[in-house]
């Protein structure tokens, strides 16, 4: 290591780029308040059918009796928590019963045992529609398998509205307390389904398990350690098992991300305006917004991942041969805590602590190389340098070990014990179920099922929205959450996952823009490369994965690709004759295809003939 550089080190001041001014303040409030009423806008109903009633026997047989003698188009029902299987017949007269014998196509839409529907746990909380053509007055359900929880039934006409139920009644009198709940919230059947009722892709997952652990239910999903369940279970506590509740705590997370990539860039930047920057790219990027307004743990997992990079880089600029240990520890801690809360989330933010390790380390090297300088400035001459330099120098060959080794030690405490005790708080729900709850030895065991199931997780037959790493960075293949049914012919709804391709294959373009003048010997700003291996730790290890993966598994590293892009936007900003209009232009256009591809990923239902304007690429399913 260069003795200058070392020495320069020693000499530059400790800069807080943390401190922001009334115009950051203000900035960062109208991007928040902006994105929050855009975000939580429609982002889901607090009124779904709330009574139930749970089939407990095979015994259990419903017969409605209509009005009249309607023909049937719709049957309609929503359930909560709950799996079974029933037989549909219908009748005339109410003496005469046939079965409804399930189509080829429904079969496989349905899943059936012999024309029995089967309902399975990964339709709860959601308005299940089926096509079904017969003319009744009655209508028999017969139950085949006892558990699920239904909420509310219907059987809709031709227009999709329910039919009048005068009487229901189950012929099994032990089970009948209740019964009413099918029938009592007739004015909440839609016509046609919508996100904003029903839960959907891995909602049935993740918010199920919310509901779980609050109702103490052994958990359904145990495929990643508790604590994102927990933290949605927070936005459900506090508005109520609806859409909206358990929807809650991962766009509020979505906004929170806003102001710390602010902050974030304004310590790696140092000017308000490219603080501005990434934080606008980030509200508009497509996965940023689709990701945290839908209920999984994605959301949490990402901001502790940039809480922990943003407390890193924090550490890293502050020097304890120059500063004092005290106040390196500070920052050391907190990214070891968002490490620690990070892991008890999932998995994917261990793979943050490598490029903290790498970081932290060469941190730990450039202390050493001023070690070394300290100590031959002492064993040589100290006149030839000025007196707090002198004092600096003397300083670091006396306290240099006993530093290091306080903040090794620090290390262990922060990044392993703490982490792991905060993982094994996590488990409390799991502790707390009522009817066979975890141990010690089974939430070791589960550790093992984590591991095999991310490890070995495949389908007979591919996923039709996996992608591989290589695609992720062109935007190839979206993740498609959400279609509407029911819906007014030439019209869809429907809700995905990818990047604003603005934003996405600019950053791209920005990544080999600056590899080019990079050997180019062009200089960017500070921090270049911290930023550089804080995305690549997110990024590379999905390159030796072998399971099936999804796009969405890149948006730990968009953060760090938006700060990428913003390096060449600075510098394009800065060095070229028209680069100000250029940056100006970008952030617009930007925007704009955020607007034009808001019905794509929220839902909306808008005109056929529109998506397929947005369809720029062939693999992107809209419908």
């Amino acid at each position: 290591m260069n003795m200058e550089k070392a020495l320069d080190r020693l000499r530059a001041p400790y800069y807080n780029g943390k401190k922001l001014n009334r115009k950051d303040v203000l900035i960062i409030l109208a991007i928040m308040a902006i994105y929050s009423i855009i975000a939580f806008t429609n982002l889901g109903s607090f009124i779904i059918p709330s009574t139930e009633w749970k089939a407990k026997s095979t015994k259990d047989e419903l017969i409605f009796r209509f009005d009249d003698i309607y023909d049937i188009s719709y049957f309609k029902y929503y359930t909560g928590l709950g799996a079974g299987a029933f037989d549909i017949y219908y009748s005339a007269d109410g003496i005469n019963y046939n079965q409804y014998i399930l189509t080829e196509q429904q079969q496989e839409d349905i899943g059936t045992e012999n024309d029995t529907i089967v309902h399975s746990e990964l339709k709860m909380f959601a308005w299940n529609f089926y096509d079904f053509q017969f003319r009744a007055k009655y209508v028999k359900i017969d139950i085949k398998k006892t558990g699920v929880r239904f909420r509310e039934m219907a059987f809709c006409t031709e227009d999709g509205l329910p039919v009048d139920i005068v009487s229901l009644t189950n012929t099994n009198t032990k089970n009948a307390d209740g019964i009413d709940a099918l029938i009592d919230e007739q004015s909440q059947v839609p016509v046609y389904t919508s996100y904003l009722e029903n839960m959907y892709f891995d909602e049935v997952y993740h918010a199920r398990t919310a509901i779980e652990n609050i109702e103490h239910i052994r958990p359904y999903e145990i495929t990643h350690p508790p604590l994102g369940k927990i933290i949605i279970g927070i936005g459900i506590r506090i508005f109520g098992e609806n859409p909206f509740g358990w929807r809650f705590m991962g766009t509020l997370t979505g906004v929170l991300m806003l102001p710390l990539m602010y902050i974030f860039a304004k310590r790696i930047f140092r000017k308000t305006l490219y603080a501005f920057i990434p934080t606008f790219l980030f509200a508009v990027d497509f996965m940023h917004f689709a990701q945290t307004r839908i209920s999984t743990i994605d959301s949490y997992s990402i901001l502790f991942i940039m809480l922990m990079y943003f407390f890193m880089y924090e550490y890293v600029n502050r020097n304890y041969n120059r500063d004092g240990l005290k106040k390196t520890l500070l920052p050391l801690g907190a990214c070891g805590i968002a490490f620690g809360l990070g892991a008890a989330t999932k998995w994917l933010c261990i793979y943050a602590g490598l490029g903290l390790a790498v970081i932290f380390f060469y941190s730990m090297f450039q202390r050493y190389a001023e070690y070394r300088v300290a100590k031959k400035a002492v064993s040589s001459d100290l006149s030839v340098y000025s007196e707090d330099e002198a004092e600096t120098l003397s300083a670091i060959s006396r306290t240099y070990v006993k530093n290091t080794v306080l903040t090794l030690v620090y290390c262990i405490g922060m990044f392993i014990i703490i982490p792991a005790g905060i993982y094994l708080l996590s488990y409390i729900p799991y502790v707390l179920v009522k009817n066979n709850p975890y141990d010690f030895k089974q939430i070791l065991e589960n550790q093992t099922y984590m591991f095999n199931y991310h490890a070995t997780l495949t389908t007979e037959t591919p996923h039709p929205f996996n992608s591989r790493w290589y695609t992720w960075v062109f935007d190839v293949r979206p993740v498609y959450f959400f279609q509407g049914k029911g819906l007014p012919e030439g019209t869809i709804s429907s809700l995905s996952t990818f990047g604003n391709p603005i934003v996405w294959w600019g950053g791209y373009a920005s990544v080999i823009f600056i590899l080019v003048n990079r050997l180019r010997k062009k200089k960017f700003a500070r921090g270049i490369m911290f930023v550089c291996i804080a995305a690549l730790s997110e990024f590379l290890p999905w390159i030796i994965i072998s399971r099936e993966t999804f796009i969405y598994h890149y948006f730990a590293t968009v953060p760090f690709l938006i700060l990428i892009l913003t390096f060449a936007l600075k510098y394009i900003y800065e060095n070229f004759k028209h680069g100000k209009k250029f940056v100006i232009g970008y952030l617009i256009l930007s925007g704009v295809i955020f607007a034009a591809f808001y019905p794509v990923i929220t839902g909306t239902i808008a005109p056929r003939w529109y998506t397929d304007i947005l369809r720029w690429l062939p693999t992107w399913p809209f419908y």
